[in-house]
């Protein structure tokens, strides 16, 4: 413990100090200034933790540590499945195998599946308005009559179906194959001109 004396009386018109140290006795304790905000505080946490948010995806009311912990586990697994953890990483690989053994349509599929649906749709719309035809015309006729000329009608329905998916067809292949083609003949017309220029250079050279 450190003492201080006020004023040297061995030495006049002087100012000084003494200064002795008593190593047996303890420190006196110092005390830490208190927080006066800290009720405050806590009555904030509580009533933070208290208050309800619904779930942007099912709406399901959860309180706020829920909420956090729900994003917390989200970006710690999105962080798990970046840096390649095989634990949570797994269920995600699973999916992405799933995914890939499924047959999943290519454009030109998706093409060629929209044209059979509009031809179905158009045969049904044809032979429904001939049977319709057909009914009303010939009212009383025979049973054998009648499904030669259903046989008729299903001939043809098959040729104008056959007529129609192949102008499609034809529409398709023009659209996809006239970039490569236009292509091919652009390499083809610049090699033949560039032969004949340098041709006709040379001829020039020698003249």
């Amino acid at each position: 413990m450190v003492r201080e004396t006020n004023i040297n009386p061995t030495k006049k018109g002087t100012f000084g100090t003494s200064i002795s140290f008593d190593l047996d006795e303890s420190p006196a304790p110092q005390r830490r200034a208190t927080r006066k905000n800290s009720k405050a505080e806590k009555s904030n946490t509580i009533e933070n933790n208290s208050s309800k948010i619904n779930c942007p995806g099912c709406g399901y009311e959860l309180n706020e540590n829920e909420w956090l912990d729900a994003l917390v586990g989200f970006v710690s697994g999105a962080h798990d499945f970046e840096i390649g953890n095989p634990v949570r990483a797994r269920i995600v690989q699973t999916l992405k195998n799933e995914a890939s053994r499924m047959k999943t349509p290519s454009p030109r599929e998706e093409w060629e599946l929209a044209v059979v649906k509009r031809l179905m749709s158009e045969i049904e719309r044809i032979v429904q308005a001939e049977i319709n035809r057909n009914q009303n015309e010939n009212q009383g006729h025979s049973p054998v009559l009648e499904e030669k000329e259903r046989e008729e009608l299903i001939r043809a329905t098959e040729a104008h179906v056959r007529q129609t998916m192949a102008y499609e067809i034809q529409e398709q292949l023009i659209i996809e194959l006239q970039p490569q083609i236009e292509a091919q003949l652009r390499a083809q017309i610049e090699q033949e001109m560039w032969a004949q220029f340098e041709q006709e250079w040379k001829n020039r050279l020698n003249n």
